[in-house]
């Protein structure tokens, strides 16, 4: 599983894959591993197959597994596609032209909707790759959703979203307040994508005039690692929005302005010294420090 690789257009990206479990997209995914530049040709999976794709670890009956498989595409039925050509037509179609799932047989035999097949063959530019192992062992659906957009801009590391659109792309409740999108979206997020891809999450803020209570949430701006190009040149870098980087500024001096400051009247609350030096000031009886007892002064005393 190691090797498969999943490829699409980014405009797949756009569409929000409401109502999908962890194991939904990790079936789905799986599917359009194999589908992939495969036109509209019928292609065939046993039930062992997709498990081991999509890294299924609990035990499930033929007839769960099945019913779980019908659920992928029920709810991809209820999606109804839509997508944009080059001459502006909005074209709304199901993804699978053909989906026959077999309890008795154990297979899954899909076709893809012509119409759609553009989404997952050919594609030479505009897509978007990822390792299907790397996806399927991350746990949060949210985290899944996340990564795949991170992925479409893996070569330059900045994703930016407004509001409106992350809440629509990750289906994330509308009831939904920050503290919760923080706590319920953006930490499972920061705990899972974090430590994979070396990602930053900068809140984008909408700033009031004075007396006009606090600045709103408006967006994200998601910094991570971007992903070199063997032989080929580096993507331009996309530098974070302005604000967000002045509020990263003032994040780090409140930082500062809560580090403890030494005091350096007490022997032992500064920085530690070279042996040299401190061998020296042992040498004169003091500790290097004005005020403490011992102290040796050089210098002139002011006149």
């Amino acid at each position: 599983m190691s090797d498969e690789i999943v490829k699409y257009s980014n405009q797949f990206n756009n569409q929000a894959l409401r109502k999908f479990t962890a194991l939904d997209l990790d079936l789905l995914m799986a599917i359009a591993s194999r589908v992939r530049d495969k036109g509209t040709d019928e292609v065939a999976f046993t039930f062992e197959e997709l498990k081991r794709l999509a890294g299924l670890q609990r035990n499930m009956t033929n007839d769960e597994f099945a019913k779980q498989i019908a659920n992928v595409n029920r709810r991809l039925l209820a999606l109804n596609f839509e997508f944009q050509n080059e001459e502006h037509d909005i074209i709304q179609f199901a993804l699978f032209a053909g989906f026959v799932t077999s309890p008795t047989k154990r297979t899954l035999t899909v076709s893809v909707n012509s119409r759609f097949s553009f989404l997952l063959n050919d594609l030479t530019s505009q897509f978007t790759r990822f390792e299907l192992a790397e996806f399927t062992a991350l746990r949060s659906s949210y985290a899944k959703e996340c990564y795949r957009r991170l992925k479409q801009y893996r070569q330059t590391g900045v994703w930016k979203v407004s509001l409106e659109d992350f809440r629509r792309l990750l289906d994330v409740p509308k009831s939904y307040r920050p503290s919760e999108i923080n706590k319920y979206v953006l930490k499972p997020i920061e705990e899972e994508l974090g430590p994979l891809l070396n990602l930053k999450v900068h809140r984008k803020y909408l700033k009031k005039k004075p007396g006009r209570g606090r600045a709103s949430l408006v967006g994200f701006e998601f910094e991570f690692d971007p992903e070199k190009v063997p032989g080929g040149a580096p993507a331009p870098r996309v530098e974070l929005s302005g604000s967000v980087v002045t509020d990263e500024a003032r994040k780090s001096l409140r930082d500062v302005s809560k580090t403890p400051v030494p005091d350096l009247s007490v022997p032992g609350e500064g920085p530690a010294l070279d042996p040299d030096t401190q061998a020296f000031l042992d040498a004169h009886g003091g500790h290097g420090f004005a005020g403490a007892e011992g102290y040796v002064s050089d210098w002139p005393s002011a006149a």
